[in-house]
């Protein structure tokens, strides 16, 4: 423990030299073997190869791009348009509820009882004596020539055919008019 540090020192003498030295003349090159080629060729195999497996992964990455962009495009049209055939179904809806009160309105105002009643209060009608219906077969006058014997038989016949005629017309009317007023089938849609 008690021993003082010694100092190791080099001898001065020997002088250092630098090891390395400059070559000026280039190495010569080994002629090519056979074997050195065929490396070079699989090399360039393997280099075509992969810029081939890099161009299809591009060319595959670039068409999934395309496909998601327009399969985005495709659903946000999609989108808009079912938003505006829901406000056009509902527009619709309410279009048909004006229409269904229109009918209505038009067959309460259409009523025969309202119609007399108005025609005898600001008009001063009143209930006629007797009614004549004149129809359009009338007008056309007979389409066969009657004979001297047939006469008869044709007046009476085409009496009544009149009258059944007009029963029949009068009935559509006043079915029609139960189907569509007094607020009969009118808003069943």
């Amino acid at each position: 423990m008690g021993q003082a540090a010694r100092r190791i020192e080099a001898p001065h003498s020997a002088a250092r030299t630098a090891r390395l030295r400059l070559v000026d003349t280039p190495p010569a090159r080994a002629p090519r073997s056979p074997s050195r080629s065929a490396g070079a060729a699989r090399v360039r195999i393997e280099e075509a190869r992969a810029r081939s497996i890099f161009t299809a992964f591009v060319l595959v990455f670039a068409a999934l791009i395309v496909l998601g962009g327009a399969r985005v495009t495709l659903t946000a049209r999609a989108a808009e348009f079912s938003l505006s055939e829901n406000r056009l179904q509902a527009e619709i809806k309410q279009e048909r509820i004006v229409v269904d009160q229109l009918e209505v309105d038009r067959s309460a105002l259409s009523t025969p009882s309202r119609i007399a009643d108005i025609a005898s209060a600001s008009m001063s009608m009143g209930e006629p004596a007797s009614v004549k219906y004149i129809t359009t077969s009338d007008l056309a006058g007979p389409t066969t020539k009657p004979t001297a014997g047939s006469t008869v038989l044709s007046g009476a016949a085409g009496a009544i055919q009149r009258v059944v005629g007009t029963v029949v017309d009068l009935s559509a009317g006043e079915a029609q008019s139960l189907l569509v007023g007094d607020l009969g089938l009118a808003g069943s849609r």
